[in-house]
């Protein structure tokens, strides 16, 4: 538990020993250089500069007596409402500054993305640029990350197809048009974790891995054949599981209750 408190300290621009010092300063009220070295594991060589630096960043006060110096944390949320100030000052500034410039990338190119948050903002932002269709395959266990836009998206009639990989009978989804994959277990051997296609207006594709919570790595592309690939594996599942549907009882006597053996091609 300690380890999710300093790896989100890092990510607001703390290093691995301030963060260490600012947790031992919340946990222990104020200090001395000497003890909050010792409470928080960072080396009296390093601890009066990791010190001073957090106190230039605005995360601890310190105190001057008889030469005595102490130190001790600003509150977490006195810390968060001055992070979201500043950076909402930032990104205003940066949308004036910037306006005239536009991001050329070109998109015949096969680009990375990585990580989840980065790999889903990418997700969302395509399908609310959405015109006309979205073709998606999504599993259970992502697809809280789209489907208030992609409910959205249906609302203002952009045609939307999706693929739901699901063996929970009770999961549904607030949608028109969509069907529930099963062989959950055989698809996720294949690929070595969950994955996410989505695919906009057949003009971009959005296809890659999911390894976890955070880890992630997609590709994102306008390459002609990757959107005819991917936007044809999304409609060959519906095809399937359309008609699955429609034949039930005889595919599932012939092919297994999950239609696994429908893979088994030699």
């Amino acid at each position: 538990m300690i380890d999710e408190k300093i790896n989100l300290l890092k990510s607001i621009g703390l290093t691995d020993a301030e963060s260490k010092v600012y947790l031992t300063l919340i946990k222990h009220g104020n200090n001395s250089g000497y003890e909050a070295s010792k409470l928080s594991g960072v080396p009296r060589s390093k601890i009066y500069n990791t010190l001073e630096s957090l106190v230039r960043k605005g995360f601890i006060l310190f105190s001057e007596n008889d030469g005595n110096t102490r130190y001790t944390s600003i509150p977490i949320n006195e810390i968060s409402q001055k992070i979201k100030r500043d950076m909402n000052y930032t990104l205003d500034e940066l949308d004036v500054q910037l306006k005239d410039y536009e991001a050329v990338t070109d998109l015949e190119s096969i680009w990375h993305i990585k990580e989840y948050n980065n790999v889903f903002a990418k997700c969302r932002n395509i399908i609310n640029s959405t015109e006309k269709e979205l073709l998606i395959q999504v599993w259970e266990e992502d697809i809280s990350e789209i489907i208030d836009e992609v409910v959205q998206m249906q609302s203002m009639g952009i045609k939307i197809g999706v693929v739901f990989f699901s063996e929970n009978e009770k999961s549904t989804l607030p949608l028109n048009n969509y069907v529930k994959h099963g062989m959950l277990k055989q698809k996720y051997e294949e690929m070595g974790g969950r994955f996410i296609t989505l695919v906009s207006d057949n003009k971009q594709v959005v296809f890659g891995q999911i390894l976890s919570g955070n880890v992630a790595e997609v590709i994102w592309t306008k390459s002609k054949p990757m959107i005819s690939m991917a936007g044809e594996c999304v409609r060959h599942d519906m095809y399937f599981y359309r008609g699955a549907d429609i034949c039930k009882d005889e595919m599932k006597k012939e092919l297994g209750n999950d239609y696994s053996k429908i893979r088994d091609i030699f």
